[in-house]
Order: structure tokens, then C-alpha cells, then sequence
């Protein structure tokens, strides 16, 4: 008998296997894998070839009703068990099911027109072809426990370090900037001496910058306006009742000129006048008294007289001389008025530190140094500046906040006892627990003063407990503190129609008495028109609580009237009820 393969448009017989071509066990092994299937749950018989020691590929023998991915190899089908054919083929002639045990073995066979009909008898035993690599001793290394990366920000803070802030604010230039040769002397400047003082002036003039560097304040000894200190008594005799300090001011004018004779003569007056003070004795004086006040007089006017030659040698001399002179009005205010420009400068160009630096150490202005600062955002600088020159907590804690240093921020705001500032800072930097602790306590003083309103809200808003939000309210409505606000947000706290109603009719069953009636009564107009579903509910119980107080207050048929707006007749007639009940 001869079987022939014969074309068909469709497959007659179940597809039973898988054709590979190819001679490498290796390729079969990959390309089961890739279709998706295991060594161990398939069978596999080698094919052979029409030549001697070849092979033309293997067939996987799989589940019928299992449907896999073949990737570029071929369906085969199974007839009665016995043989594989190609797919959309069939076998000629047709053999009865008896013919096909008849004929064939117990092993499987495949018809292929390549190579004809193969009995496949030994199935492929992969233990026999796979090889096992050698298994070396490895010493394996466990890596760090790693620090997993957030997939969003929940919170930000920034930690301050308030030295090194005012440090930035306070000593903006370093010593090697300084420049050393300078047009005036600065050990001089800085005693008060006038000259070097419009030296001084006259280089800021040019080089405004530079007051920076030089950080010379206003504050500096000989630079601040003030009174002059030459005051001088004595402990006995006349001198012990008058002030002295006209004298000291007069020898300095005198040593302002520089010059030695003018010296020799102020010391020789000041030897003569204690002569004279000794010479005093309680109220008495000594005869030689009326002879040495012509002499003193006489020396006074000697030295005034060259006084005067001196000056106008030495020209302002006596006005730019050193010495305990304090600077005047006048090189004052331009030294004030050169720092103020160039601050303002500084601002206009955005520089808010360097500003801030004129205001807080050369013009001593502390407060208008942290404003500064808080105008140009520059919020944890300004907040150091308040807290260290200024001492205001508050300014400083809000500028901490501003700025994001909410442990700076926080810790002033326990120090001020401002605990629901000191929860909500909590809650930005996701420590709900701590937060909820100072809520607690803002709670707690609430009710202290009965204001469950403002307690509710802080359950409600920052805690996030409802339920306990709405029992502080209902408290406050049985005990009449607020009552008419406290039910006011315990209705609102009802999230549906049917949760208002239920509180509605609870309340008005429990909770309302002749006391609160009229109250109650009244909070029921607002919640008449919020859920149409709810209207005649609400309507029945406001003629309830009018028929129970109508006898004894008429005006309360004109609170019927907001539960039926469209029944023109109702006004009427309350307002004859009401005319005839007072008649």
C-alpha cells in the first residue's frame, strides 16, 4: 500500500506536534524555549534525513488543546495517534481505525514529502546531551542596605544655622579685602578726629563701596553726636559747688592748635588755679586773694591773645584737631546721609543683604535691618536678625516659617505658647502624632472657655475627626454656650441628605426644650432650602414647634411663612392672627 500526502484547504486531524528543522540539538533546545514551552513537559523525537548520520530536525510531541506560539516552525497533524502529517494535508488512500493499528506500530511515524515516512522510536533524553557547568565556590559580597528614593516630596524644611547666617550679614567682606593704604588715618578717624573725618568723607564721596569695607558706624567713639564730658569738682573749698567743665572745654580748644607755648601756658594755668582753690577755706579767703586773681586774670588774657595768633595760623585746626572731640552735627548727618544712599542702592539693585548689613552695623538701625531683609524674601537671615538684635520671637518665627526652617520656627513657637501654630508646623513635616498632641492642647483651652465652635473646627480641619467635631458641638447646644452657631456647623457637618435629616429629627426629639425652641426653630430656615427632598419633613416640624408656643407668642406664626414662601394667603393670615391675639 502506498500512502500518498495529498493538499487540503484545512486541517481534517488535531494538531499534535511541531516540526524543527534543524540538525543542532542546541537550536531545538532554544526554540522550545521560545515558544514558550519546557523541556520536561514535551516530548521530543529526533528526525532523521535521507542521508546516512544526519538529522533533518525533531518533532515535539505537546498537548493537543494547547496553543502556542510556533515562531517560524510548523504545525503538524495527528491522525488516530499514529502518524504525523503536515498541516492543511491529508492521506490517501483513507484507512479505517482498524487499518491504522494494523498497519502501524505502537510508535509514532511522520510522513514528510522530504523525506518520506520515519518511524520515531527514541524519544531524546536531555540528561543524556545537556552538560552541567562546574560549580566554583564564589564568595559573594552583600552589597549596603540601599536608601530607597521617594517618588514625590511630602514635606521640605531647611535647617538654619543662625551664626553663620548673621556671620554673612554681619562681616560680608573679609580681612584681605581690606585695603590697606587709605587717604586718611583710620586709628585716628575712628578717636574722633574732625580732619581725617572729611578725609574720610571725601574718599566715600568717590568710592561709596568702600563704607563695606571699612564698616565704620555711626556708633564709633568720636563719630556719634553727643554732650562733652570735660566735667571736673573738687572736694573742699568753692570749687566743691560749682561745674568745672568750661575750663577742660577751653584748654582743649587751646591744645586743638598744636602748638607747645599754647601747652606750657594751659598747664601753668591749671597749677595757678589749684593755688587758688587751696587758698580757699570754707567761706573765708586769704588776704593774697584780690593779688593772685589780677595775676590769674592778667595769664588769661596772654593766653587768650595767643590763642588767637595760633588759630589763624593754624587755620580750622582747632575744629579737625583730635583729642575727646565728638564729630558735629553737620559731618554726621553727611556720613547718616552717604550710609542711607547707598543702602537704598543696594536695594534697588536687589543686593538686600549687603543693605541690610549698612543698616545693621554702620547705621545701627537693627529693625529696619530685618525688614530688609524680609522684603527681599530673604526670610531665615531676617528671622535671625530679629530674634538675636531685636529679641521679637514673633517676627522671628514667622520669618522662620516663611523660610521653610520649621525647627527654628517651632521651637519659638512652643516658647511663645503658640500651640496651634506649633501643630500645623508639625503637620507640614508629616509628624502627625506630635501634632495632634498640641492640637489637643488648643482643644483643651477651648473648652476651658466654652468655645466649642472653634474647638469643633480644629477636630475637623486639623486633626480630622468628625465624630468628635460633632460631639463638642451638640455640647455646646445642650449647654447653651453658643448654641446657635454650635448647631449651625453640627448640621453643616452632615455630609448627605438622609445624614441631615436624621440629625434634624434626633435633636428635635432629644435635645430641644422650651429653652431653645425658638432658636432652633430659627436655625431650621436655613436648613429648609438645602435638600428639596427634606422640605416637607422640615415644614412638619416647624408647625409642631409653632402650634406648642403660638399660644403664648403670636409672632410665631410669622415663622411660618419662610416654610411656605409661595402661600400669600399664610402672611395674611398670620399677620390677622397676630393683630387679633394682641387686641
Amino acid at each position: 500500500m502506498e500512502l500518498k500526502l495529498k493538499i487540503n484547504s484545512k486541517n481534517i486531524f488535531p494538531k499534535g506536534g511541531i516540526l524543527i528543522k534543524s540538525a543542532s540539538v542546541e537550536v531545538w533546545l532554544h526554540e522550545i524555549q521560545n515558544m514558550g514551552l519546557t523541556p520536561d513537559a514535551v516530548k521530543v523525537f529526533p528526525v532523521p534525513s535521507v542521508h546516512a548520520n544526519e538529522l533533518f530536525g525533531c518533532l515535539v510531541v505537546c498537548n493537543q488543546s494547547k496553543i502556542v506560539e510556533i515562531k517560524k516552525n510548523n504545525f503538524f497533524q495527528l491522525i488516530e495517534n499514529k502518524l504525523f502529517v503536515p498541516e492543511y494535508t491529508s492521506i490517501t488512500p483513507e484507512l479505517t481505525q482498524q487499518e491504522w493499528h494494523t498497519l502501524f506500530s505502537d510508535e509514532y511515524h511522520l510522513l514528510h514529502p522530504e523525506i518520506g515516512l520515519v518511524e520515531l522510536k527514541d524519544e531524546v533524553k536531555w540528561t543524556d546531551l545537556i552538560q552541567f557547568p562546574i560549580s566554583k565556590e564564589i564568595e559573594v559580597t552583600a552589597p549596603s542596605k540601599t536608601v530607597s528614593i521617594p517618588h514625590f516630596i511630602t514635606s521640605m524644611r531647611i535647617e538654619v544655622d543662625q551664626e553663620k547666617i548673621l556671620e554673612g550679614i554681619e562681616n560680608p567682606v573679609s580681612e584681605e579685602e581690606m585695603i590697606e593704604k587709605l587717604p586718611f588715618n583710620m586709628k585716628k578717624l575712628l578717636n574722633g578726629n574732625n580732619r581725617e573725618m572729611d578725609k574720610f568723607l571725601a574718599y566715600l564721596e568717590k568710592n561709596p563701596e568702600m563704607a563695606m569695607k571699612l564698616a565704620i558706624p555711626l556708633d564709633t567713639l568720636g563719630t556719634g553726636r553727643g554732650g562733652y564730658g570735660g566735667s571736673f569738682s573738687f572736694n573742699t573749698g568753692i570749687g566743691s559747688h560749682f561745674n568745672f567743665g568750661w575750663i577742660a572745654r577751653f584748654f582743649d580748644n587751646l591744645s586743638a592748635g598744636g602748638n607747645n607755648a599754647t601747652g606750657f601756658f594751659r598747664y601753668g594755668f591749671v597749677l595757678l588755679f589749684v593755688v587758688l582753690a587751696r587758698s580757699c577755706k570754707g567761706s573765708e579767703i586769704k588776704s593774697e586773694l584780690p593779688s593772685i586773681l589780677v595775676f590769674i586774670g592778667i595769664i588769661i588774657f596772654v593766653i587768650f591773645m595767643i590763642s588767637l595768633l595760633t588759630g589763624s595760623q593754624s587755620g580750622s585746626s582747632r575744629s579737625s584737631g583730635g583729642g575727646s572731640f565728638l564729630v558735629d552735627s553737620k559731618r554726621f548727618n553727611t556720613l547718616q546721609s552717604r550710609y542711607e544712599k547707598l543702602a537704598e542702592d543696594y536695594i534697588a539693585r536687589g543686593q538686600y543683604e549687603k543693605a541690610s548689613h549698612i543698616y545693621l552695623k554702620l547705621l545701627k538701625n537693627n529693625h529696619k535691618a530685618a525688614s530688609v531683609l524680609e522684603d527681599g524674601k530673604l526670610y531665615r537671615e531676617a528671622g535671625a536678625i530679629y530674634l538675636k538684635y531685636l529679641q521679637n520671637k514673633n517676627k522671628a518665627a514667622e520669618c522662620y516659617e516663611k523660610g521653610h526652617a520649621y525647627s527654628e520656627a517651632i521651637v519659638l513657637y512652643k516658647e511663645l505658647n503658640e500651640n496651634e501654630k506649633t501643630g500645623d508646623l508639625y503637620l507640614i513635616l508629616r509628624n502627625k502624632s506630635e501634632a495632634n498632641t498640641y492640637f489637643n492642647i488648643v482643644i483643651e483651652e477651648y473648652k476651658t472657655n466654652f468655645q466649642y465652635v472653634k474647638a469643633s473646627l480644629v477636630y475637623k480641619n486639623k486633626i480630622g475627626d468628625i465624630t468628635e467635631a460633632q460631639e463638642l458641638l451638640l455640647q455646646g447646644w445642650k449647654t447653651n454656650k453658643d448654641a446657635g452657631k454650635c448647631l449651625n456647623n453640627y448640621f453643616a457637618n452632615c455630609k448627605s441628605a438622609e445624614e441631615l435629616s436624621l440629625a434634624i429629627t434626633t435633636i428635635y426629639r432629644e435635645e430641644v426644650s422650651e429653652a431653645n425652641a425658638a432658636v432652633f426653630l430659627h436655625l431650621l430656615k436655613h436648613e429648609f432650602t438645602k435638600h428639596e427632598e427634606l422640605e416637607e419633613s422640615i415644614r412638619n416640624i416647624a408647625y409642631e414647634i409653632a402650634a406648642d408656643r403660638i399660644g403664648t407668642n403670636p409672632d410665631v406664626a410669622s415663622e411660618l411663612v419662610h416654610f411656605n414662601k409661595n402661600n400669600k394667603l399664610l402672611l395674611k393670615d398670620a399677620m390677622k392672627y397676630k393683630l387679633k391675639m394682641k387686641k
